[in-house]
């Protein structure tokens, strides 16, 4: 299974990637939560935004993943070939 990750700034600037595809082998799906583990740990300069993978607080507050229109949660399942954009959050006054 593959999960494909459109990234947009600050992911995209830290990575050097627009786009990116993450494997999970032998499963159907996986859960948001696991997708971030995976991305974490596959690029760990990321950990300077995503403090903590169990906060989600700490996740959201630097990160706005989106799947066809909608924010995506941490037990929010994902199937194979799904598109998650990374936006980051917008903080400004």
């Amino acid at each position: 299974m593959v999960v494909k990750i459109i990234l947009f700034p600050p992911y995209s600037t830290i990575i050097n990637k627009k786009k990116l595809i993450l494997n999970f082998s032998e499963v159907e799906w996986v859960s948001f939560r696991e997708i971030i583990k995976n991305f974490v740990k596959k690029y760990p300069k990321v950990k300077k935004l995503i403090h903590s993978i169990s906060d989600e607080y700490k996740i959201y507050g630097n990160l706005v993943p989106v799947k066809n229109g909608s924010i995506v949660f941490l037990d929010d399942i994902i199937y194979d070939n799904e598109i998650i954009k990374f936006y980051g959050s917008l903080i400004g006054g």
